[in-house]
């Protein structure tokens, strides 16, 4: 999770580790939602829409 977050979002591994744990919690659930719905976009046969955030 805190490479994609780097990788894909520019937030450092650090901001990630300092949230508080309630936040924390909620960033995990974004990520976990949005890793099913990618999954599912990949077994229809679909390509994720690649949004640049730079």
């Amino acid at each position: 999770m805190l490479y994609y977050y780097w990788s894909r979002k520019g937030i450092r591994p650090s901001v990630i580790h300092h949230m508080p744990p309630g936040e924390y919690l909620l960033i995990r659930a974004f990520y976990e939602y949005e890793h099913e719905e990618r999954q599912s976009f990949y077994e229809a046969g679909k390509v994720w829409p690649f949004i640049p955030v730079m």
